[in-house]
């Protein structure tokens, strides 16, 4: 399972490597048309839940939340021929690229600044600087690594709302079959949602303690999100009327990327 998903050379950032590396910002997000989901952070769940379904992961580190991006593996349906983001909001996970914030190996409690290599807007010639002459970073890269330490501040809290929803036992495993009027089949497995019958059975002081935390209304922006997977089907149909589909295709927790120590 790819962990980084649409990122392909991760190094490590160096100001003695990359004193003259420049960013030149690319006009499409085509480096995300084979993603068909991306991990959330809480703080996101308000604004992704406007556009994309929200479901949940179970991976070996963790449950994860997802926006799901396409119904098949290796399809982004928010993303057009162009490689144009046909929605108001684009996950944060695919608004920090080229840049990522990686667990160090040799120590657990620190992270390693990274980026990746093979992005083609990197170059020597156009575009930001990440260093100036003196190989102190330039403010260009110091609003986009604050941006990305910012992401990566959430993961926490966003880990202690899943282990909370996890605990009070709220979830049920999805399993759904769609198919569309052309006969094609689509089928969501291995991954969970938020019943609703769960929540409304919980106890007065769970549901007290997760309204103070402020995580009652996340779990609401969960149940309506799915409404999207309607949407999901619709963008599915129109797709398919330039593109040549294969049946019943899947997605499962195999299509999910493992980002829970990243």
């Amino acid at each position: 399972m790819k962990t980084l998903l649409f990122y392909e050379r991760v190094v490590v950032l160096n100001r003695d490597t990359h004193r003259d590396l420049r960013l030149k910002p690319q006009d499409n997000l085509k480096f995300a048309g084979s993603t068909n989901c991306v991990p959330l952070a809480l703080v996101e769940f308000g604004d992704v839940a406007r556009e994309y379904p929200i479901v949940f992961a179970r991976l070996p580190g963790g449950l994860v939340p997802v926006a799901l991006l396409g119904l098949r593996d290796e399809e982004n349906l928010y993303l057009n021929g162009e490689g144009k983001w046909d929605a108001r909001y684009v996950p944060a996970f695919v608004r920090r690229y080229p840049f990522v914030a990686v667990q160090d190996n040799n120590a657990s409690d620190k992270l390693l600044v990274c980026m990746d290599e093979a992005f083609a807007g990197f170059n020597q010639d156009e575009g930001e600087r990440l260093f100036d002459e003196a190989g102190a970073e330039t403010p260009f890269l110091k609003n986009a690594l604050a941006f990305v330490q910012g992401y990566q501040n959430e993961a926490q809290h966003t880990a202690e709302f899943c282990r909370e929803v996890e605990q009070l036992g709220l979830l049920n495993e999805m399993s759904a079959m769609a198919e569309l009027n052309d006969g094609r089949k689509f089928r969501l497995d291995g991954l969970w949602v938020i019943d609703e019958a769960k929540l409304q059975a919980l106890s007065a002081a769970a549901a007290v303690d997760l309204f103070r935390r402020g995580w009652l209304g996340l779990v609401y922006a969960q149940l309506l999100s799915l409404g999207h997977l309607r949407v999901l089907l619709d963008r599915a149909a129109v797709r398919g009327e330039t593109d040549a589909v294969a049946p019943d295709a899947a997605i499962s927790t195999d299509a999910v990327p493992d980002t829970t120590r990243h």
